[in-house]
């Protein structure tokens, strides 16, 4: 019940104030599928360029990052041939303080 209060709230806050250059929607009314769009940054190798992306908000979110895939073929050395955002910081289990 949070998950889901959580996701409304923050699409909500996505559709009213979105970040410059980016936009992001619910498929199909799902709201743990979403779809998203960023504009190429100015003065970049990206400058001009719209991608698209796949957002898949697992079960355990806000404590297990969503799965992203960019749809749009891009060439950036942390993003693999199938579109996976690939940084071993994300896969990391979570540190286990010695006190």
């Amino acid at each position: 019940m949070q998950r889901a209060s959580r996701l409304k709230r923050e699409l909500s806050l996505l559709a009213t104030e979105p970040p410059p250059g980016i936009t992001c929607w619910q498929k199909e009314n799902q709201l743990d599928e979403l779809r998203a769009q960023i504009l190429g940054g100015a003065e970049t190798p990206y400058e001009r360029g719209i991608f698209n992306l796949e957002i898949v908000v697992p079960e355990r979110y806000p404590f297990e990052p969503p799965k992203i895939r960019f749809l749009t073929p891009i060439y950036h050395p942390n993003i693999d041939s199938a579109g996976r955002i690939c940084l071993d910081v994300l896969k990391l289990p979570p540190k286990v303080r010695a006190w």
